[in-house]
This record gives structure tokens, sequence and C-alpha cells, in this order.
């Protein structure tokens, strides 16, 4: 099995800290649909992206893909735009930070059985 180093780059600060992080990862990465953080139940992913006008794209691709993890072994990394990662209801239609059922972060990283990989 080959691997390769990924980099996640969240550098907008509106929703999360802004961070650089190198992952090993050993697949390419793939579409991510939902996630199921910490069996609260699936929900949708999405990519947060800044556009260089300025304006953000609330529904750009999330990626999903297997990294080597020193605390856990294998682990799935999902990861989204430049401005983070955002995981909530399929209904919602831009991040409210005040509702529960909404999560912002900058990368998760979660089993393989918590997330439903796109087509």
């Amino acid at each position: 099995m080959s691997s390769a180093f990924l980099t996640v780059e969240v550098d907008d600060a509106t929703f999360t800290e802004p961070v650089q992080l190198t992952f090993r990862r050993l697949e390419p990465p793939r579409r991510v649909f939902t996630v199921d953080l910490d069996g609260a139940g699936p929900r949708r992913a999405r990519g947060l992206q800044r556009r260089p006008d300025g304006s953000l794209d609330a529904d750009a691709p999330a990626w999903a893909c297997p990294v080597e993890d020193s605390g856990a072994g294998v682990s799935w990394l999902v990861y989204g735009g430049n401005a983070g990662l955002w995981l909530a209801p399929e209904a919602a239609s831009e991040p409210d930070l005040e509702d529960s059922g909404q999560v912002v972060e900058t990368y998760v990283l979660v089993d393989r059985g918590d997330i439903v990989l796109a087509e």
C-alpha cells in the first residue's frame, strides 16, 4: 500500500481557528456525504470554502480518506474547504454556531463506520 501526504489548511478564522496540518494518507481522498460524530447521528458533511471575492460557499465538497493516526492506528480524516468542515442537518442552509445540531471544525478523525462516502 503506497502512502502520500495530505495537508489540511484552514486559513479563514470565521468559524474555526486557522490550522495547517499534514497527515500520512493511505488512500486517495473521496467525497463524503455524511458523518456520525460521537454517535449523535449522521449529519451532512459540507466544506466551507471562502471564494476570492470574499463570499462563502457553504455547500462545497467535503472529503475523507484513511490516515495513520499515532494514537489510534488508522482513522478516517474528514475535512472541508479553506474555512472548515460543516456537519449539519440536510435542511440547514448556512452555518449557525448557536445551533447544537451543527458542528464546524477544521477536520475530524472518525472510524470508517461513522461515514457514508458519496457514490
